[in-house]
């Protein structure tokens, strides 16, 4: 099992931009990408793009160099390969207003599950309400994901994967776009090649 990366040849908003991907399962690409300061929000269905500091960031944590077309196999292999997009879809996305986080929740239209969502307030609280500029809700591939984002740098933050059930996770990760916290609900046919993320704010999909 390996990550692996392309070389950074494809332009976009003034850098160049690689591929990172794995050969086997994606929960080990989401673990690399989450140590990059990656959210699922970037996840591409079966890549995440990276530009050339995270690419270099990324082949220092393990990532392996791979030429592209032996890349685009490997993910052909693992049957990993998706094509047309990665399937993700805004259902909902609400900007906080000033205290208004609780209200922007309700907006984006909560599932029957209160308790999840008040894990998701409850983590977005920690970070400050007033530093939250936006949450969201996607759904993808059998996943239900709630998001909550900060787009600023918050350094008081504890970070990680947080497992909840065996279903159900909170991930809080900060990166070069500012302060993420997610709860990722996945049913079980989602298994780890399910794959959560949104393509806001990501390259475009040049693979």
């Amino acid at each position: 099992m390996a990550i692996l990366v392309d070389e950074a040849i494809w332009p976009w908003r003034g850098r160049r931009w690689a591929h990172l991907v794995s050969d086997s399962h994606l929960d080990e690409l989401h673990d690399l990408a989450h140590r990059l300061g990656l959210p699922y929000l970037a996840f591409q269905g079966d890549h995440y793009d990276v530009h050339e500091d995270l690419r270099a960031a990324a082949v220092a944590a393990g990532a392996v160099p791979t030429p592209g077309r032996e890349l685009v196999r490997a993910l052909r292999a693992a049957g990993l390969r998706r094509r047309g997009g990665p399937g993700w879809e805004w259902t909902a996305r609400h900007v906080v207003e000033p205290g208004g986080l609780v209200d922007a929740l309700g907006a984006i239209g909560a599932p029957a599950e209160r308790w999840l969502v008040d894990h998701l307030a409850a983590a977005l609280d920690d970070l400050g309400a007033d530093r939250i500029d936006e949450v969201a809700r996607i759904e993808v591939d059998g996943h239900l994901v709630l998001v909550g984002s900060a787009r600023r740098r918050v350094a008081d933050v504890a970070l990680g994967v947080e497992a909840l059930t065996p279903t159900v996770s909170l991930h809080r990760t900060v990166g070069e776009r500012g302060t993420f916290v997610e709860v990722v609900v996945a049913t079980p046919a989602g298994g780890g090649r399910g794959g959560v993320g949104t393509g806001d704010d990501v390259p475009g999909r040049h693979s």
